[in-house]
């Protein structure tokens, strides 16, 4: 093949998704020449009906799927999520690359901060019924939100907020993150535009467990004719397979409630070192809420010798090691760090409000740290959701920041500086603990403990989350496993025993 024509969108985002597409293309085929074709669909074209109003999601990605059917072009580059869950016979989906961030994010004007009336903008139904439940719990001030819909491209919705009077925007991050990682000076104006908005605004990362994303969200699909096999051919020497099924996974889902942009409902399938996370949560067309959050472990015999006393915890109170002690240096080191980024394990770290200045951006590891932390007046800027700092990291987006993680005093953190703002003094250790055959530990310190007394416990069943926990109970013990959380592995420890 000579030639490869590549059609897409012509918003700035679509074409920035077709030359990924075509720089993949030419790495491997150097001799191909790649043409692109860019145009406008029905969807760009009809910029005042709202999403879910239209009625049928193809609005952005059926003309484009013409020029194929007709031979005008040999690949179309889409945002997958724009696709129907089902395609007309004549083109299939052959390939896709690795796949952008899957989460959402909310631009807040900083004017808006502590109104008692937001109206943030968005077409979604899906985020409007998720965010509508996250968002209360999440902002560092109590408000009523409402939302409203809003068309055009990611810089058109970014000025309708910044010029209007609305509050917020929600938006899928995997269009900020390419055009801020887009190297072509194409787009330098684009990319420099969204660094000058963003100043304007304060922003946050929204956890896929409370708001899991449209199906495919960042996930770029190509399309092609059924019938050509030497296109088929060159894409799957450039296509993500583990990508691929992962997709395919969330629209079966979707699909099975009914699929379309109409409904309220999310669902992400990620991809972990520890198992494949699966996250339903919305309302389906009938009025049934949906809240499914779940690990596929492969752990079938993993309780086999359980009863009804040989397991440890019961609860989180019998698993009480330490007593936590402020450390008081460190609150007035932490009060003077500005234009950083701060890092919290536990919600504990932090004991008080006014405590970090408003130029740091905030990350936690986890959602009730988030909540805690707004609770106490801090506007969070994300969380690693539990699933660790490798799994889920840190971003700053718009500028590069130092990270400090402020954390107890005995915490070794190779990748970030550390700020200890307490000390963990040791309590005594139940003998219980060796009449038991299962553990799930919710921090490292606490498995230390137990082991440096007790260090026959090392061959016995172990269980943690994910994250940093469980990096460091696997270099001691061979045998631990991973469990979403306590509550989850409770669960799973009741439905064995009942």
């Amino acid at each position: 093949m000579k030639a490869l024509k590549i059609a897409s969108r012509k918003s700035p985002l679509a074409r920035i998704q077709a030359l990924l597409v075509a720089e993949r293309i030419s790495k491997s085929f150097p001799d191909i020449e790649i043409l692109h074709l860019y145009k406008s669909t029905l969807g760009d074209e009809d910029l005042t009906t709202p999403l879910n109003k239209m009625p049928d999601i193809g609005v952005f990605t059926n003309d484009i799927r013409n020029d194929l059917l007709n031979k005008v072009a040999d690949i179309a580059v889409h945002s997958w999520k724009d696709l129907p869950v089902d395609l007309e016979e004549g083109t299939e989906i052959i390939g896709t690359l690795e796949r952008a961030d899957m989460r959402d994010m909310l631009f807040l004007k900083k004017d808006s901060i502590g109104k008692n009336d937001l109206t943030i903008l968005s077409s979604s139904p899906r985020r409007e019924k998720n965010l509508s439940t996250f968002l209360p719990s999440a902002l560092p001030f109590k408000s009523k939100i409402k939302f409203k819909d809003v068309r055009g491209n990611i810089h058109t919705r970014l000025t309708k907020l910044i010029e209007g009077d609305d509050d917020g925007l929600v938006v899928a991050k995997a269009a900020i993150d390419r055009f801020m990682q887009n190297k072509s000076g194409e787009f330098e104006k684009d990319k420099n535009s969204l660094l000058d908005v963003q100043k304007k605004l304060q922003w946050m990362v929204l956890p896929l467990s409370q708001n899991p994303c449209a199906a495919a969200q960042g996930a770029l699909a190509i399309e092609a004719r059924q019938d050509d096999k030497a296109v088929k051919e060159i894409i799957a020497t450039i296509s993500n397979q583990e990508v691929f099924d992962s997709v395919e996974i969330e629209r079966t889902i979707l699909k099975s409630y009914g699929g379309g942009c109409h409904q309220k409902i999310g669902v992400s399938h990620e991809i972990l070192e520890a198992g494949k996370l699966m996250t339903i949560r919305g309302e389906t067309e009938a009025g049934l809420d949906l809240s499914e959050r779940s690990l596929s472990n492969n752990l079938e015999n993993y309780f086999d010798s359980l009863n009804h006393t040989n397991y440890f915890p019961k609860n989180r109170d019998e698993q009480r090691f330490f007593e936590r002690k402020p450390i008081l240096d460190s609150i007035e080191v932490l009060k003077k760090v500005k234009n950083q980024g701060i890092y919290v394990s536990r919600s504990n770290a932090i004991g008080n409000t006014n405590l970090i200045d408003d130029s740091n951006i905030i990350w936690t590891s986890g959602i009730d740290t988030w909540k805690s932390l707004a609770q106490k007046g801090y506007w969070v800027n994300g969380t690693s959701d539990s699933l660790g700092e490798n799994n889920s990291p840190e971003e700053s987006i718009f500028k590069e920041v130092s990270w400090l993680k402020v954390s107890h005093k005995d915490n070794l953190n190779e990748a970030k500086s550390v700020l200890s703002t307490y000390e963990l003094n040791p309590l005594d250790v139940s003998e219980r603990l060796l009449e038991c055959d299962y553990f799930y530990w919710m921090s490292a310190s606490s498995f230390e403990l137990a082991i440096k007394k007790y260090p026959e416990l090392k061959e016995r069943n172990h269980a943690c989350g994910l994250g940093k926990t469980f990096e460091l109970i696997k270099e001691i013990v061979p045998n631990v496993s991973a469990f979403l959380d306590f509550d989850s592995w409770n669960e799973a420890i009741r439905n064995k025993i009942k």
